[in-house]
């Protein structure tokens, strides 16, 4: 089994987009909610409409990391499910994974922690977040705040939110909890037929999608699909090599009679089943496309309403739990085709992509601190050189010069990206390629 790439290729884009809508939140709405949703006057704008709404879609690939997370760390232990080193590679998986998602973060708060109190952000925090939290004063206050905030971030039975300084980075303990999920089921159903796993795990992920833990439906989405390539990359048991040689042969040969009934049958059933397969494929990745391109408006908008006949009572008509639970199942279907379709995982193998794969995780820890310290500086710069006064905010700027209000917003979007994407690069290099480094020089330290 090679290493999936596209699957690099697809958590690369979905962290690019994350990096990319964080720019605009809490500052330009109207690409986040849906074409067709209500005031007029405010919607219907062309980057509302699917598929190009992808792009604003922050939410959905969050649900889109849970299914990847869920295959990548599933695919590489499955390798080694017929050999002894089984159990062995899931020990060290699980000593592993809390090093390999928290030492980045704990690197990223601390460098965070350390602008805050040399008074170098640019930005407004929430009072309730910084809890009397100053800049220049109470050093061991801000020790101690960082501290809970980690503490907080690890604690991942019963989750306590705490956005700190980067409120991307919530999804941490999300992301450590499901992990460890997969790691009790690839234990527990390791002794299972791979046929009955195969059957098992989609009910599975159904239970907590009714209840709505949209999260770990994603994982165990994400272990079915690694259970079934693996299945697929594993050859047949117990066949005579010799025979299966004959049987080759004997298929290369030309039928006796080509036009008999049987031949006829055969042809027309493999071309049933390719076609079945083949229009599975399309409606799940339409489908999935269009359920993450789901909009943030607090309700189901039209295009999208037909879903509410299949909501679950549990989930209580609450908005973040039907947004969150919908945006899932895109995901899973999403991925379900890619891992289906050569020609859909062809642009995720470019490399370009493959590169933001590689940054993906730092592209999604050092973005925001990037943007707190330098977007609205910039921003303000360009607006006064196109317009010749301060910024008056964006609801004022998009209703008195919506030129100047594009230009100031496209050009410093830009200009940061440009920022991130180097950060994340040196971050990479710098930060995430040590911690893994020092997580196997620990793992070798702790096991040997």
């Amino acid at each position: 089994m090679e290493r999936t790439k596209w699957l690099d290729g697809l958590r690369g884009v979905a962290a690019a987009i994350v990096a990319f809508d964080h720019y605009f939140m809490g500052e330009v709405w109207h690409p986040f909610l849906s074409f067709w949703g209500g005031p007029e006057q405010d919607n219907h704008r062309f980057v509302q409409l699917p598929p190009i709404r992808i792009l604003f879609s922050a939410h959905a690939m969050v649900t889109l990391f849970m299914v990847i997370s869920g295959y990548a760390i599933s695919i590489n232990i499955l390798k080694a499910r017929p050999s002894p080193q089984y159990s062995t590679r899931i020990s060290s998986a699980v000593l592993r994974r809390p090093f390999r998602i928290y030492l980045p973060v704990l690197v990223m708060a601390t460098i965070s922690q350390l602008l805050f109190f040399f008074n170098l952000y640019n930005w407004t925090f929430d009072e309730g977040l910084l809890k009397g939290l100053e800049p220049w004063t109470a050093p061991w206050a801000h020790i101690k705040w960082l501290f809970i905030y980690m503490a907080d971030s690890l604690n991942i039975i019963a989750f306590e939110y705490n956005g700190g300084f980067n409120g991307q980075l919530w999804t941490m303990p999300v992301e450590f909890r499901g992990s460890n999920v997969i790691f009790l089921l690839l234990m527990a159903l390791s002794a299972w037929r791979p046929k009955l796993r195969l059957w098992f795990l989609p009910p599975l992920a159904l239970y907590f999608l009714w209840y709505g833990i949209w999260d770990i439906f994603g994982f165990i989405w994400g272990l079915w699909l690694a259970e079934r390539a693996a299945a697929a990359a594993t050859p047949a048991t117990g066949t005579n090599p010799t025979q299966t040689t004959a049987t080759d042969d004997e298929e290369e040969k030309l039928p006796l009679f080509p036009f008999s009934p049987s031949n006829w049958k055969g042809r027309l059933l493999n071309r049933k089943n390719f076609t079945l397969s083949r229009m599975t494929t399309i409606i799940s990745f339409l489908l999935g496309y269009h359920l993450l391109c789901l909009g943030d408006d607090g309700h189901l908008t039209p295009g999208y309403q037909f879903l509410s006949v299949f909501q679950p009572a549990k989930w209580k008509d609450n908005w973040q739990v039907i947004h969150w639970c919908w945006k899932s199942v895109g995901a899973a279907l999403t991925v379900y085709a890619i891992s289906e379709s050569r020609l859909l995982q062809r642009p995720f193998n470019t490399r370009p992509v493959q590169y933001l794969g590689k940054i993906s995780f730092s592209l999604y820890l050092v973005h925001q601190a990037v943007y707190h310290l330098w977007r609205d500086p910039v921003r303000n710069y360009l607006w006064l050189l196109a317009n010749g006064s301060p910024y008056p905010g964006s609801v004022e700027a998009t209703a008195n010069d919506p030129m100047s209000f594009h230009v100031a917003w496209w050009a410093s979007g830009i200009i940061l990206g440009t920022v991130v994407v180097y950060a994340a690069h040196y971050y990479t290099i710098y930060v995430d390629n040590k911690c893994v480094a020092l997580t196997k020089r620990v793992e070798r330290w702790l096991t040997s």
